[in-house]
């Protein structure tokens, strides 16, 4: 990456921070070396430090559109430790168009989702049971998602939402009621299913697989 872009985008890093706090963190990605991408952090959400390989999916959208890659927003994410964020990237080209890196801002609104759930649970039940109100709003967010991955994530984040704890509070019996529901639907036989719960979960895939043994047991 050109020093002087690098410069100015640790720069900005610092003023995105500065205005939103400890909720907030800027990392800056060199794409020189992939394995080794990540050259500057302001924040400490995601506990990563320089040095640090490209998540999958910005890796993803690089493989897929090479140096067209689009600049993403507002898309959902999560920690190793459970949190929930809110995350944009934007790309960085040189003179030539060519991609250098990337500036990623990532925001915890882990504690936002909870009180948002909390507060539509006693504004708008219906007063229908549970089980209604769950085949009701999974019927509506499948008539709307086209893949078996997409549909698969909703189906997790969804069962999470209404559980009413973050994973970042849950317990493990917590967390074996959460899969033993949606291993009840299916959710575990879609591919890529155990590695989105751990990562939901902030867990390793072998917990996962070891709660998939001890729910079904």
């Amino acid at each position: 990456m050109d020093p002087k872009n690098l410069v100015f985008l640790k720069n900005l890093a610092k003023g995105i921070t500065s205005v939103f706090g400890d909720r907030c963190e800027v990392v800056i990605h060199d794409f020189k070396d992939l394995k080794r991408s990540l050259v500057y952090i302001e924040g400490n959400i995601t506990k990563r430090q320089p040095g640090c390989p490209l998540p999958d999916t910005l890796y993803r959208l690089l493989k897929e559109f090479g140096d067209d890659a689009p600049d993403k927003f507002g898309y959902k994410g999560t920690t190793q430790d459970g949190k929930i964020l809110k995350c944009s990237t934007t790309m960085v080209r040189d003179n030539e168009g060519k991609l250098e890196g990337c500036l990623c801002i990532n925001f915890n609104v882990t504690d936002f989702a909870f009180l948002a759930t909390a507060f539509n649970d006693f504004t708008f039940n219906t007063g229908k049971s549970a089980k209604d109100n769950n085949n009701s709003k999974r019927t509506s967010q499948n008539d709307s998602i086209s893949t078996f991955a997409e549909t698969m994530e909703s189906t997790i984040d969804l069962e999470i939402s209404e559980y009413g704890k973050i994973p970042a509070m849950m317990d493990k019996s917590d967390k074996l009621v959460i899969m033993q529901r949606l291993d009840k639907e299916g959710v575990f036989m879609i591919k890529g299913s155990v590695d989105y719960m751990a990562r939901v979960f902030g867990s390793s895939r072998y917990t996962i697989y070891n709660y998939l043994k001890q729910i079904r047991t």
